[in-house]
Order: structure tokens, then C-alpha cells, then sequence
């Protein structure tokens, strides 16, 4: 049996058998066991078979064939032989798609030469003209395909066809017309882009343009699971390349577009935004002349009468296209494009403020940011009207409205010539910039604006700042006194201002003094810092006024080249009020200042030159104060809540250290350069005052800020049993104790090496500390089996699949399960001293491990447990849900519906409450089939969570009814869920359910609380919309 009769047989039955086939006969060929004639032969009989089924396997089996035969294998007589016969088949309509294949296999295997090219194309368009006649998409692409790789590879031929041709080009568009198929079109517009892009397409422009446009605008959706991969905007993006191809196109394009503009489908007219766009920058000065002012009057239209922002975004990028475009010409084709727009929007500005001065606005900043000429024609031919306009001006919102235009301008001016610290894209040649002509009337308003325009005018004055600060980036335009100016009245309103409702211009003033600061540094520190400083007392009395001034100067902080300054004065003033014996509360907001300049700031302490500096300058120093006993101690630093701040501060600072300060540091962590041993102090020494366990805090930060590798002031092992007998003394106050807790939890997570993570539970679970004892169970206990926890869950420790069945089984005790219930939520809690930047092992997974080893034993437990212990699983499920990925609970939600819903129903757990319904609403949008079917139930609990009180049987009421206060924040979270049901459950469930939750949302309705009120209105709105046959309401 021959290979062709092989081939045909398996063809049907298996085809990958086939292939092989041919790939064998490719193979004979190479090796000299198959003479090609012999093969040609062979075919014979099954080429002129009356059945074209077999007649197209047969070309199917050569095309095979061709393509796995390697390179050099054919000769070049050889290769002409075969194109000229596989031509020849081009006539017989039955396997077209594999012709097409044999031609491309034969081209890859040697190049042809332009005669060739000529020929192949004549061949195509003679036999198989128009393409759309063979109906299967399968016989067509290749066809493309192989015109494709002509076009692409011998571009030369085919130009010189069309130009010996006359109705080549023709014909050839026609050749693609009515193709549909989404994979040809791809195809198509990309062969035929080449002729708009390099040939001269002459009178065949418009069937051209038409033989693209018609696809115009693209609706293609792609089915799902589309294998191919096309989208529509794929075919967009082609398509849009093809129309912006040649300015030979404008004739037709403009025309075209613009009438589809008229649109009511959003998609189109983006679509034709988009086209307008790409087509302007392609189709150059001299076309765009002739069309510029026909497309202002129809672009206008939708950034005056904004239907979508986007669309009006688009259309202004459209607008200043055109403008670049001009700009690149003469000057006449700019300022005839310019000129009617510049009419108008100063027409537009006279009725300020209006919706058409606000995009007037919009207009003239898109066109002023386009290039310097732009620029300086905008505003040459706008500045003295708006100036004019304003000096005119009789009421305060008018005046508003024509600022917010200048404003714009001013913006435009700083996109254009960048600011004080980089070069925009008009590059050095600030000197022309127009805004220099109108800089000093410019800035005389916008001062006298916000200097003598009352307080109340909150609006007005806000647009002055800004744009004031605008005027300020302005590369090289204001000299450094103008700049001085505004420093001085910006300190003035921060400084001395009265507070007015919200304080807003107060807040907006240090922004922009930060703002200032990035730009002119120096300036700041010459007039700024003096003005603060002049406000900070060494000795505070019973006004607050420093606070607002700490503030703001402890902001300055975020600008790198102020930083040190700020830090430095911060410092000083701090030391200064501890000499004059400072009030505690003014010595506290100097110290949160100070942390905040350090942790904000862009320099910051750990990555700053001067971190040794700050070391031995604040640190230091601060820890001394901590512990000394003479006059240097503050009396604010008895305060626990001060000696935080004292340790946040000395963290930041000795976290970036190096390994020999630390291990320096380390042995002074609990004696903190007091000079008394160490084992009578805490956490060591036994019944020691509550003052001495104080400094437990700052030596918690300390502790939070050393490397792994440093050397501890004693063994790891050691110092966690004596911290969890520390941490249980009843006497300990609510911050020490959470100290010494972190400290467990720091020291498991950071110290304990990996080879011993395992084991290092085992000296607490075994007697004497019997950490998991029931009989030994209380309060302080609990916290310390959490804080463990903690430590070896951030690490995925390998004992946790041991230690969980432990604390699981505390749950069920009568007297502290529901005090461990509570605790699972600490066991994920975001914990700000456990982070990696203060070189915790934090892995990537643990969240996912937590869910895997906990969630399905609470909901285990949950079924099997007694209904008194019932709400101590809900509670500990909820506190895990509630800071659980919800890309991790999606895939598991199905089981943990029922106990979610029963935590709806819990007396007093606002927290649990709230995380559940949190859970809901994901699931709701993401998975809503999986809660569907309980749909009653959720919307019952949801409805009695929506409104102050409930009636409904708790769990923990053994089902006596009892009213339940509900807090607003549950309240809102539940309405908010409601209103998701509706457009993500199908109708015809929630139907039954329509009538009760528009008529028991009624009492929401009139809930005391705004954002509550808020939410009923939407969540009304939505079941209202719902279509109810038959319902006259």
C-alpha cells in the first residue's frame, strides 16, 4: 500500500496517524528511498478522482508532505516543478486551503523570485476571486495567510504588479470583500494596510477606505473559552491602524466618522474618539488644515455636553491632536484652527461660572499643555479677556469660576515647562513662555484673593492657593521674592488664621508649603521654619495653638532636602522643653512630631546618611531619660503611652544599625543604662513596683528592631518562660502586659532557629507552665498561648497541625471558651512591630495553612458541639474569616454558609456580625449561585441587622426572644449587602421576598445615622427596580 492510500484511510479515522504518514514519506524523500516523480505519480490517479473530497485530501497529503520535508532537500528545478502543479490545481475549486499551504511550505523552502510572486498572486485572483465564495473559514485562511507573508516579504513584487497594472489594486480589495470571519479579518487588514501605507493608491483611495471602513465600528464578542484569542479590541486597534494609514483617507474618513459621532451607542462614539484621534496625528499638517475647524465644531459638542467623562477625555485628546499636528506646519494653519476656538471659550467665560466655562476651561488647558506655540497663542489670546472679565466681576462667584480657568492655564503652563526641579517638554524655553506677561497681575489676584477674602468664602480661597502653588512650579517664572510672598502668606494662614468649619484652606496651605518645599527648599527654611519655630514655646501654657504649627512643620519633613532640618529643630525644641520642665501633653506632641517626621519623611531614618547621627544624638538620649532619676526625667515619661512613642522613635532609629550597636544595645534592653543587674529588674525580677515594669514597653520596640543575628542578654529559651510567667502577673497594666506578649511573640518568631521551631513549644506545654491545661485556663493564659501562636503562624511553623487540636479543645470550656473564641482573631491580625521590616519571618502561605488546618475542624466541631459552646465556634470562625483573603475562602464558602448565617444571628458580637456580612457580600458578587439557595434565610437576618432593634431568637438565648441594639456600622454593612442581592440573584427567587424588605426597610429609611439612611435609600431602589408581574406598588 502506497503512503498517498495510507494517508486517505487514516485521514478520517485518525488524523494525527495521517500526519505521520506524510511526515514518513518527507523523510524517504530526504533519505533518496521516495523519487519525487514517484510520489507525483502515486498521486495521479487520486488528483483526477471525480470525488473532490478526495481530490482535496490528496493536496492535503502533498501540502504535509512539503512541510516536514527539511530544507535543502528540493532543488530549485525541483521547487518550480511543484508551484507550477500546485497552481495548476488552483483551477479545481476542492482544496483550496491546502494549495495554499503547499505554496507557503514550497516558499519557506527556498525564496521566489518577483516573476514567481506575480505569478502566484495573478493565479489566486484569477481562479479563486472573490475569496468569500469558499464558505469554510478553513479553506480561506491559509489564503491570507500566504498573501500575508507575500505582502510581508516581497513588497517590491507586488508594488511593481500594481503599478503595471491598473486594475490590480481593484481587484485586489475586492479579492477580501464580505470576509467576516474575526481570525481572517485580522488578516485582511493587516494585507491590506500595506498598499494604504506604501503604494500610491490613487483613484482606488475611496474603494480602499470603504473596503476597511464597513467593518466600522467593530461589535465582535468573542465566545467563551475562545481558543484563538482574538478580542475585539484586537480588531479595533487593525482597524483604526487602517483608516489612520494615508491622509489620502481624510476625503472619506472625516465624513464618515463624524456621522457616526451622532451615534446613541457610547461604544461607537469612543470608537470613533479613538479613530479621530490616530487618524489626526497620521494625516499630517497640510490635510489636517483642511479639515480642522470641521472637527472643533463637532468634538466641542461632547466636552460641552459631557454624556461620558471619558468620551469628553477623548475628545480633548482628539483637540490637541489636531493642534500638535498643526504646529508641526506654518503658523497660518495653527492660528486659523486656534482662533474660532479661542472666541468661543472667551464667549463661554463671560457667563462664568456655567458648565460651558468649566469645559472651556478643559478646553483651553488641553490645548495650552500641547507645545509652546500652542501655548503662548492660547494665552496671548485669552489672559486679557479673562483678566478683564475678573476686574469686572461683581459677585465672588463669578470671580471663582474665571480663576478656575486661570488656574487651568496655570497648570497647563507647568505640563508644558516642567517646574523647579525638572525641564518640561518644551525644554529651556521658559524665557517665551507668554504667562511672564500677565505673571505679576496673575499673582497680585490670586494673593489678594486669598489674603483678603473672608474666611467663609472656603471655595474661593481654595482656588487661589491652588493656584498660587501652580504659579509658584512654574519653571523660572516667579523671581525668589514672588516666591518669598507666598511662603510668607501661607505661614500667615497656617500660623494665625482663625479655624473656620473643616479648616480646609488650613490644610490645603501645608500641602502646599510641603509642595513649595519640593520645588524651592531653601526658601521654605529661610521663612518657614523661623515663623514655626517662633510659634513652638519652649514652655507650653494652656493654649493648644502649637499644635496645628507642629503639625504642619513635622509634614515639612517629607521633602528630602528639608528633612534634616526638620529633624534637628524637632530635636532641639524637645530637649529645650524638658530643661524648662514642659507640660507632659506638650512634651508627647513634640515626640509623635518627631516619629512622624522620621517615619514619613523621604530620607528616612534607616536609610539616611545620618543614622549613626541620630543614634547618638535621639536615641540614646532618649533611653537615658527613660530610666534616669534625676532632674533630666520628664514626668511625661511616667506615662505609658509616652514611653511608646519613646520606643516607636528608638526602633525606627536602631532598626538600620549596625550588628555591633545592636549587640551593644541588647545587653542594656531591660536594665536600659540604668545601672542595676539585670535579674532585678523585669521581666526577671519577682514583685517588682508597677513603675519598674514601665520601661517593659520601650524594651518591647527595642527588641521589635534587632536583627535576627543579634546576641540577646540571654538565652532565647530562657527569656520566653520567664516573659510568660511575667506576662500572667495580674498586677501588670493593660500596655506592659501587651508588651511582654509581643515580646513572646517576637522572640518565637525571630530567635528561635529553624531546626528547633518545632520543638520550642514543648518546655510550655509540659508541666510546670502546662500551657494548654483546661484546670489551669484563665485570661492572662489565653493571651500568651495566642501570642505563641502568632509568632509560629507568621512562620508556618511545622508543630501548628499539633498545637491547633489543643486550642480547638479549649473552646468547650465552660468558663473561658468564649475568651478563646475571641482570641483566633489576634492569630492574623496585622500586628505592626511583627513586619518584615523589623526582620520577622513572615511567610508567604501562612494564611492559607491557617484556613486549611483551622476552618474545616471549627466546622466540624461547630456540628458535633452542644448549642451552649455553639456561638464559641462562630465566634473563633468569624475572627479567622475576618482577616482571610477572600481569594482563599471562595473555594471552600459552600460548607461555611450555615455557620455564617447562624453568626448573623449571634446577641452582642457586633465584630462577628460584621465580618460575616463582610464574607457575604464577597461571596455575593463573586460566587452568588453558592448562597442563592439559602436566599430566605440571608435575607431575614439581614433585614433584622438593618435596623437598631431585633426580636429574633439568638442562640446564646436558648431561643427566648430578646431585643438586640444594633450598631451602625453593622447596620450600614448590612443594607449594603441587601442591596447586592438583587442584581446578582435571579428574579424569580427573590420575588416572595420583594413586598417584606421594601416595606421592612421602611424603619431604615428613617435611621438617626446619615450613612445608614444612605444605604436603605439605595438598597430600596434596587428591590424597587425589580419587575413583579402584577404588582401594582
Amino acid at each position: 500500500m502506497s503512503d498517498i492510500q495510507r494517508y486517505l484511510l487514516d485521514y478520517d479515522k485518525n488524523k494525527s496517524d495521517a500526519v505521520e504518514t506524510a511526515r514518513q514519506s518527507a523523510m524517504r524523500l530526504q533519505r533518496g528511498d521516495l523519487k519525487l516523480l514517484k510520489l507525483i505519480e502515486e498521486m495521479g490517479e487520486f488528483f483526477n478522482s471525480e470525488d473532490a473530497q478526495i481530490r482535496a485530501k490528496t493536496m492535503a497529503y502533498l501540502a504535509e508532505v512539503l512541510a516536514a520535508v527539511p530544507q535543502k532537500v528540493l532543488a530549485l528545478q525541483q521547487r518550480n516543478v511543484l508551484c507550477d502543479f500546485v497552481l495548476s490545481r488552483i483551477e479545481d475549486s476542492a482544496g483550496l486551503g491546502y494549495c495554499a499551504r503547499a505554496l507557503a511550505a514550497l516558499e519557506e523552502r527556498g525564496k521566489w523570485d518577483n516573476d514567481r510572486v506575480k505569478t502566484v498572486v495573478e493565479t489566486l485572483l484569477e481562479h479563486t476571486h472573490p475569496l468569500r465564495e469558499y464558505k469554510q473559514q478553513s479553506e480561506r485562511y491559509p489564503v491570507l495567510r500566504l498573501i500575508d507573508t507575500l505582502m510581508a516579504r516581497y513588497r517590491d513584487a507586488l508594488r511593481s504588479l500594481h503599478e503595471s497594472s491598473p486594475d490590480f489594486l481593484s481587484r485586489f480589495i475586492l479579492y477580501f470583500d464580505g470576509e467576516k470571519d474575526p481570525r481572517n479579518l485580522m488578516v485582511v487588514f493587516s494585507i491590506l494596510r500595506v498598499p494604504m501605507v506604501e503604494w500610491n493608491v490613487g483613484s482606488d483611495a475611496q474603494l480602499l477606505f470603504d473596503s476597511v471602513f464597513n467593518y466600522f465600528p467593530i461589535t465582535f464578542r468573542p465566545p467563551p473559552d475562545d481558543p484563538y484569542g482574538i478580542t475585539a479590541q484586537d480588531l479595533k486597534d487593525r482597524l483604526r491602524d487602517c483608516i489612520a494609514s494615508t491622509p489620502a483617507f481624510a476625503p472619506y474618513a472625516f465624513p464618515a466618522l463624524l456621522d457616526k459621532l451622532d451615534s446613541t451607542s457610547m461604544n461607537t462614539k469612543r470608537d470613533v474618539l479613538h479613530t479621530i484621534t490616530a487618524s489626526v496625528t497620521a494625516y499630517g499638517p497640510r490635510t489636517m488644515s483642511l479639515y480642522s475647524i470641521t472637527l472643533w465644531d463637532s468634538l466641542k459638542f461632547e466636552i460641552l455636553n459631557v454624556q461620558e467623562e471619558d468620551l469628553a477625555e477623548e475628545a480633548l485628546n482628539g483637540l490637541a491632536a489636531i493642534a500638535k499636528t498643526l504646529s508641526q506646519g506654518t503658523p497660518d494653519q495653527l492660528n486659523t484652527y486656534l482662533k474660532p476656538i479661542l472666541k468661543e471659550c472667551n464667549e463661554h467665560m463671560e457667563d462664568a461660572p456655567t458648565k460651558q466655562s468649566q469645559a472651556s476651561a478643559r478646553i483651553l488647558q488641553k490645548l495650552a499643555s500641547v507645545s509652546a506655540d500652542v501655548n503662548n497663542f492660547v494665552l496671548g489670546g485669552v489672559l486679557p479677556q479673562l483678566l478683564r472679565l475678573f476686574q469686572t466681576a461683581d459677585t465672588i462667584a463669578k470671580r471663582r469660576g474665571l480663576l478656575e480657568v486661570l488656574v487651568q492655564l496655570i497648570r497647563a503652563n507647568v505640563q508644558l515647562y516642567g517646574d523647579w526641579r525638572s525641564v518640561g517638554p518644551a525644554g529651556e524655553s521658559s524665557s517665551s513662555n507668554a504667562l511672564a506677561q500677565a505673571q505679576d497681575q496673575a499673582l497680585n489676584i490670586l494673593l489678594g484673593g486669598l489674603q483678603n477674602v473672608p474666611v467663609k468664602e472656603v471655595s474661593f480661597r481654595m482656588v487661589c492657593l491652588d493656584g498660587l502653588l501652580q504659579l509658584v512650579k512654574v519653571r523660572q517664572l516667579l523671581n525668589d521674592d514672588d516666591i518669598v510672598r507666598n511662603i510668607e502668606l501661607l505661614n500667615t494662614i497656617v500660623i494665625h488664621e482663625e479655624s473656620y468649619g473643616k479648616d480646609e484652606v488650613k490644610a490645603a496651605a501645608v500641602n502646599a508649603l510641603v509642595e513649595i518645599a519640593h520645588q524651592k527648599p531653601q526658601a521654605v527654611v529661610d521663612k518657614a521654619f523661623p515663623a514655626f519655630m517662633a510659634q513652638l514655646p519652649d514652655k507650653d501654657g494652656e493654649s493648644l495653638a502649637y499644635v496645628p504649627v507642629l503639625e504642619a512643620f513635622a509634614k515639612l519633613a517629607n521633602e528630602e532636602k528639608v528633612f534634616e532640618t526638620v529633624v534637628l529643630r524637632l530635636k532641639n525644641k524637645f530637649a529645650t522643653a524638658v530643661q524648662q520642665e514642659a507640660s507632659s501633653r506638650y512634651l508627647v506632641a513634640l515626640l509623635s512630631a518627631l516619629l512622624f517626621a522620621l517615619n514619613t519623611g523621604p530620607g528616612k531614618a534607616e536609610q539616611n546618611a545620618q543614622t549613626a547621627l541620630y543614634y547618638h544624638d535621639i536615641a540614646l538620649p532618649l533611653l537615658k531619660r527613660v530610666s534616669s532619676m534625676d532632674g533630666s526625667h520628664p514626668k511625661a515619661f511616667n506615662d505609658e503611652s509616652t514611653l511608646d512613642l519613646v520606643g516607636r522613635i528608638c526602633s525606627v532609629i536602631i532598626r538600620a544599625q549596625p550588628a555591633e550597636v545592636q549587640n551593644e544595645l541588647a545587653l542594656e534592653m531591660y536594665t536600659l543604662f540604668r545601672g542595676v543587674p539585670q535579674e532585678q529588674l523585669p521581666p526577671f525580677g519577682n514583685n517588682t513596683p508597677a513603675e519598674q515594669t514601665k520601661p517593659m514597653v520601650v524594651s518591647t520596640h527595642l527588641l521589635s528592631s534587632f536583627r535576627r543575628d543579634t546576641a540577646l542578654p540571654c538565652e532565647v529559651q530562657l527569656l520566653i518562660s520567664t516573659l510568660v510567667d511575667f506576662s500572667q502577673q495580674d498586677s501588670l497594666s493593660r500596655m506592659v502586659r501587651l508588651a511582654s506578649l509581643r515580646q513572646i511573640s517576637l522572640l518565637m518568631n525571630k530567635y528561635i532557629p529553624t531546626s528547633a521551631v518545632r520543638t520550642c513549644m514543648d518546655p510550655l506545654i509540659k508541666p510546670p507552665i502546662d500551657l494548654f491545661s483546661p484546670e489551669k485556663l484563665d485570661p492572662n493564659r489565653i493571651r500568651v498561648i495566642f501570642a505563641c501562636l502568632k509568632a509560629l503562624v507568621l512562620r508556618n511553623s511545622p508543630s501548628l497541625p499539633s498545637l491547633y487540636p489543643k486550642l480547638l479543645s479549649l473552646l468547650s470550656n465552660p468558663t473561658h471558651g468564649d475568651a478563646v473564641a475571641r482570641g483566633f482573631t489576634t492569630l492574623l491580625q496585622p500586628d505592626d512591630l511583627l513586619t518584615k521590616p523589623n526582620h520577622c519571618q513572615i511567610s508567604g502561605l501562612h494564611k492559607q495553612k491557617t484556613f486549611a488546618l483551622l476552618v474545616p475542624s471549627i466546622t466540624q466541631s461547630f456540628r458535633e458541639a452542644d448549642s451552649a459552646i455553639k456561638p464559641n465556634y462562630l465566634i473563633a470562625l468569624s475572627g479567622i474569616l475576618k482577616w482571610m483573603p477572600f481569594e482563599i475562602v471562595v473555594e471552600e464558602v459552600t460548607p461555611l454558609v450555615p455557620l455564617l448565617l447562624q453568626s448573623l444571628d449571634l446577641r452582642g458580637e457586633d465584630l462577628v456580625k460584621e465580618a460575616a456580612i463582610s464574607t457575604f457580600t464577597s461571596v455575593i458578587q463573586e460566587r452568588p449561585k453558592v448562597v442563592e439557595e439559602h436566599a430566605g434565610s440571608l435575607i431575614a437576618r439581614l433585614l433584622d441587622n438593618s435596623t437598631p432593634l431585633s426580636s429574633r431568637p439568638t442562640p446564646s438565648q436558648g431561643g427566648a426572644a430578646a431585643q438586640v441594639v444594633t450598631p451602625p456600622s453593622v447596620r450600614a454593612a448590612a443594607l449594603r449587602c441587601l442591596a447586592l442581592i438583587p442584581t446578582h440573584f435571579r428574579h424569580e427567587v427573590l420575588l416572595p421576598y420583594r413586598r417584606q424588605v421594601v416595606k421592612r426597610l421602611t424603619g431604615a429609611l428613617d435611621d438617626r445615622k446619615r450613612e445608614v439612611r444612605s444605604f436603605a435609600v439605595r438598597c430600596r431602589t434596587t428591590w424597587l427596580g425589580m419587575d413583579e408581574v402584577g404588582d401594582d406598588d
